[in-house]
């Protein structure tokens, strides 16, 4: 009996040990809260089928843009733009918890900072700035504030909306290219793929012909398992824009999801993608223009089933979605570090 009352001891314990560590921490976002994009001006998360939309931000004079997970689901990175009516010199790098909780600044500056993507170990982030008078890359240390130039293109040659690859050796970016005229130049943008120093630039796949549509490349998104880089292309034809994703193999054969425009036209205009279900499906933003009063809404398409989704809108633009496959820490306001493959080494 003894005996018995004993393991029964030694296996209960460490479960209400474990219960307390988390009603301790506080949490108020549950671990299945696994994507977050904006609303009009603020920022808000929710589940994966679109239920428990919560807002983390409240804006008055100033809007949110741009949110992206922490590697472990615990913090989002985002850009703050200060004033709305100065895009052009307001914007800053802001962090805060999963939860809304400890807002921090991590730049200053009378310029543009956007478009921030975590390094895998969560210590640093790359984003894009007009700080050097034109759009370039650049990696901030999130602890230090250091931040390091990765590319120099200058006025013909810029670069914006990097994403770090899964295993941290190397970086997608755009890279705008300046198309002579006779007289000017056509800023159409393609993606490119560099070291994570900077170094070794070069194309993921050819630029468009110079003699066809003007062609702009999107907001490269790598895949989790950093084989596929997913982005979206628009070309400006005489009739009409079309607008695709795609999702490139690096090294193999360009797929374009043609499915989307069978279903919705190609009357529309796209506010973000990102890699969905650990590369099983993507989610992303699109704004049907045929709509008596269009909005930008949250859709999931899912690759192997070809299925198309929207999930639950309100009547404002969602835009700028961004996936996790969830927080493991009880605990996002970083007090305490505790997570669910701790918990469960208590009990053996």
């Amino acid at each position: 009996m003894t005996s018995l009352k004993t393991t029964t001891l030694s296996r209960t314990l460490p479960f209400f040990f474990a219960a307390g560590l988390f009603l301790f921490a506080g949490a108020t976002v549950s671990i299945d809260a696994k994507i977050v994009f904006t609303v009009g001006d603020d920022i808000f998360v929710m589940n994966d089928d679109g239920s428990r939309r919560r807002r983390l931000t409240q804006n008055t004079t100033a809007f949110d843009n741009y949110p992206r997970w922490s590697p472990d689901g615990t913090q989002i990175a985002f850009t703050r733009y200060m004033d709305k009516g100065k895009r052009q010199t307001s914007g800053e790098l802001f962090l805060m918890n999963a939860d809304g909780t400890d807002l921090q600044r991590l730049t200053h500056n009378n310029v543009t900072d956007a478009s921030p993507s975590w390094s895998p170990d969560g210590t640093q982030i790359v984003f894009d700035s007009t700080r050097s008078g034109h759009w370039e890359v650049y990696i901030i240390d999130v602890a230090t504030g250091v931040v390091t130039q990765l590319t120099s293109g200058g006025r013909d040659g810029g670069s914006a909306s990097p994403d770090w690859s899964p295993d941290g050796t190397q970086i997608v970016f755009e890279r705008f290219l300046i198309i002579r005229n006779g007289i000017g130049g056509i800023a159409w943008k393609t993606i490119y793929v560099m070291d994570a120093d900077g170094q070794h630039q070069r194309r993921v796949l050819p630029d468009p012909p110079q003699d066809g549509p003007p062609t702009l490349r999107y907001f490269p998104r790598w895949s989790v398992d950093g084989q596929r880089i997913l982005f979206d292309e628009s070309k400006w034809l005489k009739d009409g824009d079309v607008n695709r994703f795609i999702v490139q193999p690096l090294g193999g054969r360009t797929k374009e999801i043609t499915d989307i425009n069978d279903r919705l036209g190609n009357n529309f205009i796209i506010g973000g993608a990102s890699w969905m279900a650990n590369d099983r499906a993507m989610l992303f933003s699109l704004k049907l223009m045929d709509e008596p009063t269009p909005n930008y809404d949250l859709y999931r398409y899912t690759f192997e089933t070809r299925g198309l989704r929207r999930l639950p809108s309100e009547p404002s633009d969602e835009e700028w979605p961004d996936w996790t496959a969830g927080a493991l820490s009880v605990s996002p306001h970083g007090k305490l570090t505790t997570q669910w493959s701790e918990i469960k080494q208590l009990d053996k």
